[in-house]
């Protein structure tokens, strides 16, 4: 229980990361905010996914869907931080 209120948690703040990014790039119009934007959107979706398996509402093994989205969000987070 516990640890589905902090998968909930860590949800809603990626969720808000996601606002403040894209707040970022429309201000800035940099491609990092951007990128950061998409990863912290993939990062909420593969918690929701997570919580889903959890609870009982997907019935089969997520796994491999949730090791895909954390390798997209890592690959976002580099482009974001790479210099160009």
């Amino acid at each position: 229980m516990m640890g589905m209120l902090v998968d909930m948690v860590v949800a809603i703040l990626a969720v808000a990361l996601v606002g403040v990014s894209y707040l970022a790039y429309r201000k800035s119009h940099m491609r990092a905010a951007l990128y950061l934007a998409l990863a912290f959107i993939l990062f909420a979706l593969k918690k929701v996914v997570e919580i889903s398996a959890e609870g009982g509402a997907i019935e089969r093994d997520i796994r491999l869907i949730v090791d895909f989205l954390e390798v997209l969000v890592l690959l976002l987070f580099l482009m974001a931080i790479w210099r160009r």
